[in-house]
């Protein structure tokens, strides 16, 4: 059954309308660009070889919920996840992963502070010590967010399409199934047929886990520039590249914004939110996307850069996170545009109980006087 234009895409885009189809041939550098998303480090295989003698070495303790520190900034960067990213830390413990990645993971948002920019000084951001980890999920929606003003650069107001293709289910691991979806999706751009047709775009996963028949679904959404893409035609020949399957989705872009956004969606979601609650699954999915890239760009696609949000020209310190929220706690007074940037307000009564300070600790140390 060929789906075209499905209620699933994202919104300001519509189903193509029917275009003259005219093949231009494409250069052969479309797959210059391809950083092969499968490209697995060392560290993985280095890690399988591990496990599989017999003598296991000393593996770092978990702690009893890492959100029991001394820094009330990580507490707050943290505090809408607390269950999750503890599974997280176990499934990291139990597999083994390397010491300085569970360091990383659990300071990640230590010596966090509020800066003001100085060309518009109504402006403020958060930035601090962050692990960068693709199972942290303040991390990875930072990451998207970043993503998505670049697609949004990279579109501008010129054509583009969005486009999904989908695997044929089965009860194959999930390592398996993005070997597999990334193998085809090369095969397709190999082709004379796409290559006559695309000229450059990117493309990222979204992985699914199916309650119904308890597979692994992945899914790959690209975002591409080129000439019109015949759902049909396109089904025919994912069905070549992939073996098996035939469903797809082409859309066109109407709103380039919703585009990004959505791309960049998959992005900063780490793994489905039912995955945290599941050991076995949660572990398998660390393990299929350790060292594997999530995003790559092809042909003509060249994202530009943007200048780092922390560059020193730019930001300057105005109060460390943990000071501010020791000042909250304690109902001492806070400029109104920091409290609207942390949305909070004051005075308000804040204990160990309330989510924003959870595992905030018994005693803390006064602010510095600066």
């Amino acid at each position: 059954m060929l789906v075209a234009g499905s209620s699933g895409g994202p919104r300001g885009l519509r189903n193509s309308s029917p275009e003259p189809s005219s093949i231009q041939p494409q250069t052969a550098g479309c797959e210059a660009k391809d950083p092969e998303m499968n490209d697995r480090g060392s560290q993985t295989g280095a890690l399988l070889d591990l496990q599989e003698t017999s003598e296991q070495p000393a593996r770092k303790p978990r702690l009893a919920g890492i959100e029991n520190h001394d820094d009330l900034g990580m507490a707050f960067r943290h505090s809408g996840w607390t269950r999750e990213r503890d599974a997280v830390d176990a499934a990291l413990v139990a597999l083994g992963m390397a010491d300085h990645r569970i360091d990383a993971f659990r300071g990640c948002g230590r010596d966090a502070w509020v800066l003001r920019s100085n060309e518009h000084p109504d402006k403020l951001r958060i930035t601090g010590s962050y692990c960068h980890d693709r199972f942290c999920l303040p991390c990875a929606t930072h990451r998207g967010r970043i993503l998505a003003a670049r697609i949004r650069d990279w579109l501008g107001n010129e054509p583009a399409r969005f486009v999904t293709l989908t695997l044929a289910s089965d009860s194959k691991s999930l390592t398996d199934r993005l070997d597999r979806i990334i193998a085809a999706f090369r095969r397709l751009r190999r082709t004379r047929w796409w290559r006559g047709r695309v000229k450059g775009g990117l493309a990222t996963f979204e992985v699914k886990w199916s309650v119904k028949s308890a597979h692994w679904h992945p899914h790959l959404h690209i975002l591409c520039r080129g000439d019109y893409l015949p759902a049909g035609e396109l089904s025919k020949e994912w069905h070549v590249a992939s073996g098996d399957s035939y469903i797809v989705d082409v859309q066109l872009v109407n709103e380039p914004d919703q585009a990004s956004s959505y791309i960049a969606k998959y992005v900063s979601k780490p793994c489905p939110r039912s995955t945290y609650h599941n050991v076995d699954r949660l572990q398998e999915m660390i393990m299929a996307l350790t060292g594997r890239r999530l995003f790559l760009t092809f042909g003509t696609c060249n994202l530009p850069k943007r200048p780092l949000d922390t560059d020193p020209d730019t930001w300057v310190k105005v109060q460390s996170l943990d000071e501010i929220m020791w000042k909250v706690q304690r109902g001492v007074p806070v400029a109104p545009e920091i409290l609207a940037l942390l949305k909070l307000e004051q005075p308000c009564k804040m204990t160990p109980e309330t989510p924003l300070c959870r595992g905030s600790p018994r005693h803390h140390p006064p602010p510095s006087r600066n």
